[in-house]
């Protein structure tokens, strides 16, 4: 078993075993990009699904889509490029209390920010992207990955059970359960209320 994608075709292999598909539009073509889609969603603890939609472009981003709602439209992204900190320097000031002003102190700070990573061609955004999409997708993935026919049913049954077991749900009590105690003729009947038991029988 491979262990990383070193080659443009291994990772284009890679994509079409998958069923990894070309989404790419003809004007993003144009323009360098490509668009890559998974076959299929991440399922979300609310219920959602995310398509898993990955794109890279010709100044040298790979960023992860992020695709929503009922018309499957991209509403943001992030960015997959690595990050290297970079320093860099700015100057120091300090509250001048009687003048209510902030005063530059005559030094300069040292911060460091984060900086993105620029895959610089075509052929290693390809790979990197695939390499990311095996190691965070396929191998060891502690995500929600779920096909179309799992996500048709979890919405039938979730509704089936919305509908059929939580349509008695009351408070203080459920009247199926009340049922139940009548039917069965049971005289002991407890009730905890703020950690203290009490017969009602």
């Amino acid at each position: 078993m491979m262990n990383k994608v070193t080659t443009m075709q291994e990772a284009y292999r890679v994509f079409e075993l998958l069923g990894i598909k070309d989404v790419t539009k003809p004007w993003q073509k144009a323009k360098g990009t490509e668009v890559w889609e998974l076959p299929f969603k991440t399922m979300y603890y609310n219920g959602n699904a995310e398509i898993n939609r990955f794109t890279i472009y010709k100044n040298g981003y790979v960023r992860k889509m992020v695709v929503y709602g009922e018309n499957n439209a991209t509403k943001g992204c992030y960015q997959l490029n690595r990050v290297r900190k970079v320093a860099s320097f700015i100057k120091d000031y300090k509250w001048n209390y009687d003048t209510e002003e902030s005063e530059w102190t005559g030094k300069y700070r040292k911060v460091y920010n984060n900086e993105r990573i620029m895959v610089d061609n075509h052929r290693d955004r390809v790979i990197y992207l695939c390499n990311y999409i095996l190691k965070n997708y396929y191998r060891n993935s502690k995500m929600n990955l779920v096909g179309e026919y799992t996500m048709k049913r979890v919405k039938e049954v979730h509704g089936e059970w919305w509908r059929n077991e939580r349509k008695d749900d009351q408070l203080p009590f459920v009247n199926n359960a009340v049922d139940r105690i009548l039917e069965n003729n049971i005289d002991d009947i407890q009730v905890i209320i703020n950690g203290h038991r009490y017969n009602l029988s």
